[in-house]
């Protein structure tokens, strides 16, 4: 029962984050949609990061807890990924992307790139930023954009 109420809930996570693009871009304009869509994944990290780190005891300070909590989000929403560890920094490798799957799906794939650079640039910033500002962060491919990968890079800032 579990499982089948986790999946309810993630197909309507995901429906409703469309539908309410969908109908702001009727009402105005995609560009419209898309400003506001950026303002809301700015804050839905923080919402979403500190329920995490609720429910699994994550302290929330520094860049171990950050990836041990995107391990969580990305497990519960369903993308195939991988991290890996060089020197001060962590890349994060996004094989399947969920959000990508579902554009593509609506027939709006070709939208995707233009939606992906403005939104995980923001979500992902949000979600560095909640665990330690000294967090950089930089998007360097994705998969919406043709790449073999998306490739979201954490690392701490070099304090002068």
């Amino acid at each position: 029962m579990a499982e089948r109420a986790l999946e309810y809930f993630k197909r309507s996570f995901f429906a409703v984050d469309g539908l309410w693009f969908v109908m702001l871009e009727e009402a105005d304009s995609f560009d419209k949609a898309l400003e506001i869509d950026e303002r809301v994944w700015r804050v839905m990290p923080k919402i979403q990061s500190r329920k995490i780190r609720e429910l699994y005891g994550i302290e929330g300070n520094g860049l171990g807890d950050l990836l041990r909590a995107l391990e969580i989000k990305f497990g519960m929403e369903g993308y195939r990924m991988s991290f890996e560890a060089e020197g001060d920094h962590v890349l994060i490798l996004i094989r399947e992307c969920p959000w990508f799957e579902i554009m593509k799906e609506a027939g709006r794939g070709a939208l995707a790139g233009r939606v992906g650079e403005r939104i995980c640039k923001a979500e992902y910033r949000a979600w560095a930023d909640e665990f330690d500002k000294g967090i950089g962060f930089s998007l360097e491919s994705q998969l919406c954009k043709g790449d073999d990968a998306c490739r979201l890079r954490f690392q701490y800032l070099k304090m002068e």
